[in-house]
Order: structure tokens, then sequence, then C-alpha cells
């Protein structure tokens, strides 16, 4: 059965395509700069942060490799990767899987990184015990597979999940043809979130008596200096996180229910891209190894800059 793989939304699909193409080209800067720094950053692999941090990373630039076939397709008003209604059920499905991969990938990582920070803070001891980074490596190999093995049942006819082009938005997402699937990502979403708030608010309750009392103790850390604020550690992520993720999360998780308008949803999609930027942005400014790179190397170098009118500089010329 041919499918329909042409626009037929209620908003500008080029204005949108246009929006999308400039959050693309800002993320993959700001994740590509933490990722780098934190590759050639060797000491900072001894902390389990380190390696949550780089997952989520991942998980973000997993999903710019894709977010192109939906530019694309926005762009020319259909999907047109592939010349045949096969190759474009294949191009869509694999674009799909791939971005709900990224998509939980992160919702995921980011619990481990409450947790992970929720140990450090309220509990150092189980966390100097048991949340080595070679833990943190196993567990984020098992979310990745785990997931990539779980979300392929979308390609499988009764399981509840079809990946497939939603002509209203443009683009090929995933969708829900049972109510046992639609409550199962629900409570999924809902679990995530739910470690999310619950670690970060009982972590934020402790904060001020652990920048007081117990950062000389444990040394630097991602999550450890008396230098930054508290609601600078915590308010900025959760700001970030609540104001870009939650709303595409929640569109997503009732879309079976509601009927959202189609600007609405593309709204909620523009802000998720958001987020992808603004997340590696928050990460160089609170995690120190980042941090210094970017200040002693970039900022210092281009402040100190020298210019013709430089007496250093003129000194060097004669």
């Amino acid at each position: 059965m041919e499918r329909n793989y042409t626009f037929t939304g209620d908003f500008s699909p080029e204005a949108v395509a246009a929006v999308f193409s400039i959050e693309i080209i800002l993320a993959l800067i700001a994740n590509g700069v933490v990722l780098v720094i934190s590759i050639h950053q060797r000491k900072s692999w001894k902390e389990s942060s380190t390696i949550f941090f780089t997952s989520l990373i991942l998980a973000h630039l997993l999903m710019l490799l894709v977010i192109p076939f939906s530019i694309t397709s926005l762009a020319a008003g259909e999907w047109i990767i592939g010349s045949t209604d096969e190759e474009k059920e294949g191009s869509c499905g694999f674009t799909a899987y791939i971005t709900y991969c990224s998509v939980y990938n992160t919702y995921v990582t980011l619990s481990l990184i409450s947790i992970d920070r929720f140990l450090f803070i309220v509990k150092p001891h189980l966390h100097k015990r048991f949340m080595s980074p070679r833990v943190a490596l196993v567990l984020v190999i098992i979310v990745w597979i785990v997931t990539a093995v779980l979300l392929s049942s979308g390609f499988i006819d009764g399981s509840g999940l079809t990946y497939q082009y939603i002509d209203n938005i443009g683009g090929c997402y995933v969708g829900i043809t049972s109510p046992i699937a639609s409550i199962f990502r629900s409570s999924s979403a809902s679990i995530i979130l739910s470690i999310i708030l619950i670690t970060s608010v009982w972590t934020f309750c402790f904060t001020r008596k652990f920048i007081n009392n117990q950062s000389m103790i444990v040394g630097e850390s991602v999550y450890a200096t008396k230098k930054k604020r508290l609601f600078g550690i915590f308010g900025s992520m959760l700001l970030v996180y609540g104001m870009c993720f939650i709303p595409a999360t929640f569109l997503q998780s009732f879309l079976t229910i509601i009927d959202a308008p189609d600007k609405l949803i593309v709204s909620s999609l523009v802000l998720f891209l958001l987020g992808i930027i603004l997340s590696p942005v928050v990460q160089s400014y609170f995690r120190p190894e980042i941090n210094r790179i970017i200040v002693d190397v970039i900022c210092h170098k281009m402040m100190h800059t020298p210019t013709p009118t430089d007496p250093n500089t003129s000194n060097n010329l004669a």
C-alpha cells in the first residue's frame, strides 16, 4: 500500500527547516567542542561524571546525524530520501528509530547523572564505593544496548510502535498503535522524569551544607566547588531541561489522546533542539576541566592577541 509522504501541516516548512538548520549548526559546535576537550582531558576520565556526560553528548550527536533528513523533507515539502515507496519507508523508519534511540538515551542518561550527583553529594561514601568509572561505563553500555534492542520493536508488526512519516509535522517519528504501548511510553517517561526531579530536589536540599563543609574534603569535581553558586549548580540544568525537554515529552506521551496543534508540536521540537545546544553549554561552565580549557586557552588567547599598536609587538617587529 502506497503511503503519503507529502507535507500537510499548517505552518511554514521552509521557516522551520531554517530554524532547525541554525540549531543543528550551533548544537554541533557546542557538543563537538565539549566532546573534543573531554577526550583530551584524560585525568577527568577517572570520574564517573565524565562517563555520563560524554554519553549525553554522544546521544545528542546521534540525533544531529539524522535531523538533516527532516530538514530536507521540510524544505522539499515531502520525504524525498528514496526513489520508491519501499526505500522511503526504510529511510524514514531508520531516521525515526535513531531519533527515538537518542531521545531515550538522553533521558536515561540524565537520570543516571542525577543519581550520580545525588550519591556524590548526599551519600559520598556510597558513591566512592560503588560509582567507579568502570561501573559508570558498564551502566552506559547497558543503557545504549537495551534502548537499541527495545526500540527495534518498532520494526515488528503488532508491537504497538511504528516508525512512520507524520505528514502534518513533515518528518519521520515514532507512532503509537496500541494502548499498551502508549501506557508503557508514558510510564517510562514519568519514571525517568520522577527520578530526575526527586534526586535533584533532594540533592538541592543538601547542597548548601555540602558546599560549605565538604567541598574541601572531597576535592575538585564537577559537583564540588565553592566558587559555584547554589542556583548555578542545579538551577541552570533544571531550567534548561525543564524548559526544553518537558514540553516535547508531554506532547509525545499524550498525542494518542489529545489533538495538539501542529505549531505547538513543532515548537516543542524546536525547544528540544535548543536543549541539545544549551546542555553542553551548561556542562562547559560547570565542569572544571572543560571550563578551564575554554577560559585559559581560548578566551585568554583572544584577549592577549598582539596588535600593531601593542608596544611588545612593535619591539618584536623592530
